[in-house]
């Protein structure tokens, strides 16, 4: 059974434990201490900090934060709106056990992210819309909505895991920041894809080497870098040709391809279609 409350003022909660959807829009400062189950912390507007095992976190509008079951300090400012999923070690367990095969206690890495998993961002999207709009179609969908989200989380911490094991990488703190520089990456790629991208000058600014950037990002996502933002491009283009009357050569563009002849063929060999023949198959 999943919560649904809200809160507009400050919480009185001490704990939360259980499985819940908490919707906040506060109507004041608030400055709260308590102790949390695993938690998907997201930010609708505004900004929120978290100080979690003396780390100092700031989420801002349309980030999100997951975190390991902790005592949590949360400051908010007045007119501040987010969305908190809380997951209980019984759900934790039972989803980690069904990917696992096994009971393995569950550590997730604490960095905050915005797009870099579409999917839970999607997800988390649809329970605000739905909370704000039609709160019917809500209770409908809660509970399909939660699990998908935490199945998700939960997938993606397990295969962390697993690549960070390949590349004999066990220190969590060591762990956190590798990834964190891959989160980066991700999303740089996720918010300039319509630019020119150098792989020299992301790597500079996150302050590792282009060839070891390379290795982790594929070891972590399947696909080099290149590859990942070859599939932003395309998802913008296919999003563009279905929805928009821009001529091929204005799509080919502004989702960041250098010419029209250079779109159409990477075009066709991901997708099968030209561009022309797939806005025409719609």
């Amino acid at each position: 059974m999943i919560q649904l409350e809200e809160i507009t003022s400050i919480p009185t909660f001490s704990n939360q434990l259980g499985n819940k959807i908490l919707y906040s829009n506060h109507s004041d400062d608030i400055s709260i201490t308590y102790k949390s189950t695993y938690s998907i912390k997201y930010v609708i507007d505004g900004t929120k900090h978290y100080n979690i095992d003396n780390q100092c976190l700031k989420v801002s509008k349309n980030q999100y934060l997951i975190l390991n079951n902790s005592q949590i300090i949360t400051e908010v400012k007045k007119g501040t709106k987010g969305l908190s999923l809380f997951l209980s070690s019984k759900l934790i367990s039972e989803i980690s056990r069904f990917y696992l095969g096994h009971n393995s206690s569950i550590k997730f890495l604490e960095i905050i992210q915005k797009s870099s998993n579409q999917k839970v961002k999607t997800l988390l999207d649809n329970i605000v819309y739905l909370y704000e709009n039609d709160q019917v179609r809500l209770n409908l969908q809660m509970e399909d909505l939660f699990i998908a989200i935490s199945e998700l989380i939960i997938q993606e911490q397990v295969s962390i895991d697993d690549n960070f094991k390949k590349l004999k990488i066990i220190k969590h703190d060591t762990k956190r920041e590798l990834y964190k520089s891959i989160i980066e990456t991700k999303e740089y790629f996720n918010d300039n894809f319509k630019d020119k991208i150098s792989l020299n000058k992301v790597s500079k600014d996150i302050g590792i080497s282009k060839y070891y950037l390379h290795r982790l990002f594929k070891e972590l996502n399947g696909k080099t870098p290149n590859e990942y933002l070859t599939t932003i491009r395309l998802e913008n283009a296919k999003s563009k040709l279905q929805y928009s009357k821009d001529s091929i050569f204005e799509i080919a563009i502004t989702s960041g391809f250098d010419n029209t002849a250079y779109f159409s063929n990477v075009f066709k060999k991901h997708v099968g279609l030209s561009p022309s023949q797939f806005r025409k198959a719609l």
